[in-house]
């Protein structure tokens, strides 16, 4: 261990040593205030560009990697998939529309497009598929889904009418397209609930 003493020593010429550096640095933007401009408009731009070209080319490259990891690997063209950060926006605006909310890996997830590759020609519908892979806490708050289950949900202008999850079903090999052919189905239901 070094002396109190050696300590303070070393910090002083530390201290003196970027003191001078202040003082030259000062010395050379008076003696050419021009070029000194200039050079600080020249890196505060490449800064402001840099900083720009970051905050763009990350939705790009999540949206690249959605596209060519999950988008291209559906086993059939009655999943039609959202783009990245497209889902909220067209559950929104859409007047009716049927989800399915899965993280694109797991048992579940294999579990269903296993079963949707098979009898995808019994589906009446085409439905969405909403993978969850980024923000995953933001989408299990915001539409009460866990990521590791398959669960389909169906809107009806923005509002959520009726669900059903993969692993709620007896028999998922038998019910899962009918229960997939029913889920617009929420009046239907509902009236059910209501006389019983």
């Amino acid at each position: 261990m070094y002396p109190l003493k050696t300590i303070k020593m070393i910090a002083e010429t530390i201290l003196f040593q970027l003191q001078e550096s202040w003082i030259e640095f000062g010395y050379a933007v008076n003696a050419n205030r021009k070029k000194t401009l200039i050079r600080i408009v020249i890196t505060a731009v490449l800064m402001g560009a840099l900083t720009l070209a970051m905050l763009t080319a990350s939705p790009m490259i999540r949206k690249a990697q959605i596209d060519q990891l999950i988008i291209n690997e559906l086993p059939t063209e009655q999943i039609i998939p959202f783009s990245y950060e497209q889902g909220d926006r067209e559950i929104k605006n859409k007047a009716a529309i049927s989800v399915m909310f899965t993280k694109p890996n797991g048992e579940q997830y294999d579990d269903v497009m296993a079963l949707l590759s098979e009898k995808s020609d019994e589906l009446n519908r085409k439905f969405y598929y909403y993978p969850i892979v980024y923000d995953a806490d933001v989408l299990k708050q915001q539409y009460n889904v866990e990521p590791d289950k398959v669960t389909f949900i169906f809107f009806q202008n923005g509002v959520e009418k009726n669900r059903f999850t993969l692993d709620s079903l007896e028999d998922a090999e038998q019910d899962l397209v009918p229960e997939l052919n029913r889920l617009p189905m929420f009046n239907i239901q509902a009236a059910e609930k209501e006389d019983n």
